[in-house]
């Protein structure tokens, strides 16, 4: 059985490097004095193990408490209290921070998640527990993820959307891609936007455009036709396509006008600047023009 005194060695030890001279002294504490704000369930293989690391190599880092009166509460370390009680030590060596309950919570939190590569429903888990207290951002910094990630779970979560949530938990969608989703006013909708998704492929920002045509339609003067109509993913990508060559032919055309436009000004500005030309006009009455297209040749050239 590891004695006490190899219990701390390690840690006494490691005091003395640079990373640990920010004022933070170890000392023992009675793991009795000990109140654990975040218990959660341990796995117990991955347990023995660190029973069995400390007992041979002794602790490498200590916990981390803040003193409150005459107990302590856990910020970071539960899994190192349980193998000290196992291996039936009284004591542990710890680091005492300042910290209100809260923040002992969050610290716990953070460690956890911070510990290893969380499964995205575990991910999930713990975002949801920390909106109740703490800003998207504040979450995000402290979790080295993205805001957006962070907006994205909890506004799911703030809406209800259980099958939405259910399939960031399991990795099928990411939250910002759900969110959109959840944007869809119905859930047949939301169903074969999904579905669009997992068969097709397709980008946030194309289930955003499919979301909002659909809508449209619903909407205008095809009400009654969608109304009726049986909304599935394939009928939902088609029309995607349809709508996108329709916006790309729109954008030709329009460029193929502009460029008309461009080169009819330009003529008329030239043609204007001959003196005999413009006295020509001016003898037959020809040398008002409408007032935007005076407007346009004084801009050419003006460029």
């Amino acid at each position: 059985m590891m004695t006490s005194r190899r219990c701390a060695a390690s840690v006494l030890d490691r005091t003395k490097e640079p990373c640990m001279k920010r004022s933070r002294k170890v000392v023992s504490v009675p793991i009795s004095a000990i109140k654990v704000l975040n218990s959660r369930n341990r796995n117990r293989a991955r347990l023995k193990e660190l029973v069995r690391s400390i007992g041979t190599l002794g602790l490498k880092r200590p916990i981390t408490l803040s003193k409150r009166g005459g107990a302590y509460d856990l910020a970071c370390g539960e899994g190192r209290v349980e193998a000290f009680t196992a291996l039936k030590q009284a004591d542990i060596p710890a680091i005492l921070t300042e910290a209100s309950v809260e923040d002992c919570i969050l610290m716990s939190l953070i460690e956890n998640i911070a510990r290893r590569r969380h499964r995205p429903i575990e991910l999930v888990s713990e975002i949801g527990r920390l909106a109740k207290q703490y800003t998207a951002a504040d979450i995000a910094a402290q979790l080295d993820l993205s805001p957006d990630h962070v907006r994205g779970i909890t506004y799911l979560l703030k809406h209800g959307e259980e099958s939405l949530v259910s399939a960031v938990e399991r990795g099928i969608v990411p939250p910002t891609l759900a969110v959109e989703i959840a944007k869809a006013k119905t859930p047949k909708l939301q169903g074969v936007l999904l579905e669009a998704y997992v068969n097709e492929r397709h980008t946030s920002h194309q289930i955003a455009k499919m979301r909002k045509l659909v809508e449209q339609r619903h909407r205008g003067a095809m009400k009654a036709q969608y109304a009726d109509e049986q909304i599935n993913s394939a009928a939902l990508v088609r029309a995607y396509k349809q709508e996108t060559s329709r916006q790309q032919l729109v954008s030709r055309k329009a460029d193929l006008a502009q460029g008309r436009l461009t080169f009819i000004v330009n003529a008329l500005k030239k043609l204007l600047s001959e003196r005999m030309f413009a006295s020509l006009l001016r003898q037959e009455s020809l040398d008002k023009l409408p007032l935007p297209v005076l407007r346009r040749i004084s801009l050419a050239g003006e460029s």
